[in-house]
């Protein structure tokens, strides 16, 4: 680590990001950008950019924009996610200000360097990792880019036949951990995560119950409290309006459904990953399978994935202890612990990546496209950057 340079981890979530600086703050804060819908909530907010618990107080008088909902920017395309094709623009502006208010929230020295190391899925193209950089650009001057479970691993020190089982709002990431940076191809991304949760559980619920009045952020919250995927001794019971009567629901079993419904794709994925992987070390990784992210604490959810791999010989799942912190915490401790060269050399190769950029835009009046971008400056280094 370097005196006089302000290092940063972040985990850039689908639903909350996480910051974790050498200055020894850390925050968190809801991955999502509101904009005043009119004069009237202008006045009433006194302010243009809304982030935070405001979102939620004020979401009426709000338009909000989850930039990576269902995985998009980071992994999947705007089709692929069902989502609107022409929300791209405003998507990646509001990642860019995400990322700034995220790091702003860490209090920097305005006058020091501030180099950051920020997790993306395990298989994010070329062309996400090249939108996580553009959101990046004003906020640090170099960040480097990894794999969200290597850096859970890292910061564990858990760096040797590990399998870490990152999952999150919008994707699950898997990826085997052996001692150096995991190959593109070994890592896994499946597209399920929080958000499949949240909406296969509204979709049970209204089967069940369709008088049940209730917006995502209310099952969100159920889920949080209540989620769980194996049999426990107790029922899930919750106030929800009909026609504005308060009225309780017993949402034991549509929720368990839908938090059952993440399992299957998960295990098919931690076998068809062991399956391709040296089979001298395939037992020590199933010994050592790690579960992060938000969704790692559905109850029960490490014992349903041990029982999913049993035909493979058994396998011993752990939950990390700080699932909010353990992937920006882990991204710090990269960080500081890279070379100063390596960081130099990051940055040199990121000055030109933002020159080429606006050399391009300003001669065809659009972005490039990262791949043309990785041409024009001689190839970047695209694979120290995850």
């Amino acid at each position: 680590m370097e005196a006089g340079i302000t290092y940063i981890g972040m985990d850039l979530g689908t639903f909350k990001t996480s910051v974790a600086s050498s200055s020894g703050v850390r925050d968190a804060v809801q991955s999502a950008v509101g904009w005043p819908k009119d004069h009237v909530a202008r006045t009433m907010l006194g302010r243009d950019i809304v982030f935070g618990k405001d979102l939620i107080e004020h979401r009426l008088a709000l338009e909000i924009i989850r930039p990576f909902e269902k995985g998009v920017l980071k992994f999947s395309t705007t089709a692929e996610a069902g989502v609107a094709a022409d929300s791209t623009a405003t998507r990646r502006q509001a990642a860019k200000l995400l990322v700034e208010h995220a790091v702003s929230l860490t209090k920097p020295h305005p006058e020091r360097p501030v180099y950051g190391v920020i997790g993306a899925p395990s298989r994010a193209t070329l062309k996400n990792k090249g939108v996580i950089l553009e959101a990046c650009r004003d906020a640090f001057d170099a960040v480097m880019i990894v794999s969200e479970p290597f850096a859970i691993a890292f910061g564990m020190n858990r760096l040797c036949e590990t399998l870490v089982v990152d999952i999150g709002a919008g994707t699950t990431d898997i990826c085997p951990i052996y001692g150096t940076f995991p190959a593109e191809e070994e890592q896994i991304t499946v597209p399920y995560g929080g958000d499949h949760v949240d909406e296969v559980f509204r979709r049970k619920l209204i089967e069940k119950y369709p008088e049940a009045q209730a917006s995502l952020n209310m099952l969100r919250e159920i889920k949080e409290k209540y989620g769980f995927v194996h049999n426990v001794n107790e029922n899930a019971v919750v106030t929800l309006p009909v026609r504005g009567k308060p009225t309780q629901f017993d949402v034991t079993e549509p929720l368990k459904a839908a938090c059952a419904s993440i399992v299957k794709p998960i295990v098919h994925a931690l076998r068809e990953l062991i399956a391709r992987f040296d089979p001298e070390f395939q037992p020590l990784m199933l010994q050592n399978i790690v579960l992060g992210g938000g969704g790692s604490q559905l109850k029960g959810l490490d014992r349903m994935i041990e029982e999913g791999m049993k035909e493979y010989g058994g396998a011993k799942v752990k939950k990390v202890p700080d699932p909010v912190y353990a992937g920006a915490s882990g991204a710090l401790k990269l960080a500081m612990g890279m070379p100063m060269d390596a960081w130099e050399k990051l940055q040199h190769k990121q000055v030109k990546l933002a020159e080429a950029a606006d050399d391009y835009e300003e001669h065809n009046g659009h972005e490039p496209e990262p791949k043309v971008l990785a041409e024009r400056v001689g190839g970047l280094n695209w694979r120290l950057m995850g």
